[in-house]
């Protein structure tokens, strides 16, 4: 079965994006890299680096490195290069 990537592909690496998860939080990210694994695991998603995001709880700081699964993501937009 493939997997669904919430229509994030190779060509969105090294992009800078803004992903809206399904909890609410909007990320301003830099993408990596895509993980696609032969099923849907818990390996499947995106990894980032974050330039900025819409909650300031101290879970996430700004120039580190993330993974997000792809059933976590609602949309997305490309920013630019």
């Amino acid at each position: 079965m493939p997997v669904d990537t919430h229509g994030l592909n190779e060509g969105h690496v090294g992009k800078r994006m803004r992903v809206e998860l399904a909890d609410g939080e909007s990320l301003e990210i830099r993408l990596h890299e895509l993980t696609v694994c032969a099923s849907p695991e818990p390996c499947c998603g995106i990894t980032y680096i974050l330039h900025s995001a819409n909650r300031s709880d101290g879970k996430r700081q700004s120039g580190a490195a993330y993974w997000t699964a792809f059933g976590e993501i609602e949309k997305f937009e490309v920013l630019g290069d």
